[in-house]
């Protein structure tokens, strides 16, 4: 709930840091930051939430690699900008670009978008680099139009990459595969457009292909009746297995077993009710796939949001288009980690939901929430005289706070509290070059946006 701080600040001087971040720091002192460097300074400067034009020219003509692969990891400058980096001479930089599509985009915001333009795309399909041709072709992002130029792709390991996403693909591009020149590719797509085999036997199998394959009887009965009761609560996970033996599953002497069984997709309320089964909320959750592949699915999500078995409701939460009335029944929900999963994945989160969540838990998706449009600021002063620490440190986000407040919390015993207050720009200003002078608060202090440009000059100079 602090000023953003530096991850990586290496030995520069915190100062140096904050005012990279500084979102009032004009181009000509940003620029000359660039070129004082080191590498932390690099780092927290391709991490700013906005960027001036001029400094988005001088990263990425920057003649370091290292420089201009930091930008491409800010999905808050957004596609424009990150997409001008598709053309990059750097092949470390052009697959950075690339991966990070997949690996830090947020699937959950109010409008669709995407972490690169449709040309950046069309360009970086056509990339010399097989690498980058291939994370394209696997990244949950790229327009279909753009697999489907992948189809005619030179070389057969990059077309062979498409069949992994099979789901994804047109039936333009799954026709293309089918009828593809190189036989592992055919072969590959073959695989993926039968219907899925029965196994016969499980030796040999993963445990996760065992939870999804389609089980022949005696393969089914060998899992369900194992000794081992992880192997028993696989089988109680595979939508194949036959009722009797799901039945029998039901009444297993093993606790993670019957929590198998509870949370199997053909259940009614009423013979999941009847299983003894334990699913607390300190226990970690993965969504149950039955369920997110139902996102679209009105009833289902109906059925999962009502559902008296938390595992069904968690995993509604997940969902980024729930219904208004299901996000409002969900937000109030009883059991903590449905809370947090809305909060988490909710496009459109109730605001006192988003509170409630901030107050209750301590996470990497704090910051998420906390900038979200939905996050209620007006009354947050109301925590200046808590006794919670985390409380008082929201009282900065209350537009209504004072000055008066906030150079009271600039002296609060908290270390956190007193950051906050060193980045807030309704700090006097006397307090403020305090705590800049301060190494506890320096970085902080030197975020914030009414930092005299003397200041910044001096910052600068040391």
């Amino acid at each position: 709930m602090g000023a953003l701080l530096c991850g990586n600040c290496g030995d520069s001087d915190p100062r140096l840091i904050g005012l990279a971040y500084n979102r009032a720091a004009p181009s000509r002192i940003l620029l000359r930051l660039l070129e004082k460097g080191p590498k932390d300074i690099w780092h927290a400067l391709c991490g700013r939430a906005t960027m001036p034009e001029k400094l988005v020219d001088a990263i990425v003509h920057h003649p370091d690699w290292r420089l201009r692969r930091d930008l491409t990891w800010n999905m808050s400058l957004g596609p424009e900008i990150r997409s001008r980096l598709a053309a990059d001479s750097d092949l470390r930089v052009r697959g950075n670009l690339v991966e990070q599509c997949h690996y830090r985009w947020q699937v959950s915001t109010r409008e669709p978008r995407t972490p690169l333009t449709v040309e950046a795309h069309e360009l970086l399909a056509a990339d010399p680099e097989r690498r980058v041709r291939e994370e394209v072709a696997l990244q949950p992002y790229t327009p279909t139009h753009v697999r489907d130029l992948l189809t005619t792709d030179p070389d057969p390991a990059v077309r062979l990459w498409l069949t992994d996403v099979w789901s994804w693909l047109s039936d333009k591009a799954k026709a293309a595969l089918l009828s593809d020149a190189d036989p592992e590719v055919r072969q590959a797509a073959e695989e993926k457009h039968r219907p899925p085999r029965v196994i016969e036997s499980e030796f040999g199998l993963s445990p996760d292909v065992l939870e999804r394959a389609t089980l022949a009887r005696p393969a089914a009965e060998r899992l369900a009746r194992d000794g081992n009761a992880r192997v028993r609560a696989t089988a109680a996970a595979n939508p194949s297995i036959p009722d009797d033996l799901v039945a029998e599953l039901a009444v297993d002497a093993d606790p993670e077993v019957r929590l198998a069984v509870s949370r199997r997709p053909e259940l009614t309320e009423e013979q999941r009710a009847a299983i003894d089964y334990t699913d607390d909320a300190g226990r970690r959750f993965h969504p149950l796939t039955w369920v997110t592949d139902e996102c679209e699915d009105g009833a289902v999500m109906r059925r999962c949001a009502a559902s008296a078995h938390p595992a069904l409701r968690r995993s509604a939460a997940f969902c980024p288009h729930l219904p208004a009335d299901l996000v409002q029944a969900l937000a109030g929900d009883e059991d903590f980690l449905v809370r947090l999963f809305l909060a988490e994945n909710h496009p459109d989160p109730p605001g006192e939901l988003l509170l409630r969540t901030i107050l209750e838990f301590e996470g990497y998706t704090e910051t998420k929430m906390l900038r979200h449009p939905n996050f209620p600021r007006a009354g947050l002063r109301s925590f200046a005289d808590s006794s919670v620490a985390r409380e008082r440190a929201l009282v900065a986000m209350d537009p209504d706070a004072t000055s008066e407040t906030v150079g009271k919390l600039s002296h609060d015993p908290d270390l956190e509290v007193r950051r906050t207050a060193a980045a807030d720009a309704r700090l006097p200003t006397p307090r403020l070059l305090e705590l800049l002078a301060d190494d506890e608060t320096a970085q902080a202090a030197a975020t914030n946006p009414s930092l005299p440009i003397e200041a910044m000059e001096k910052i600068l100079s040391r």
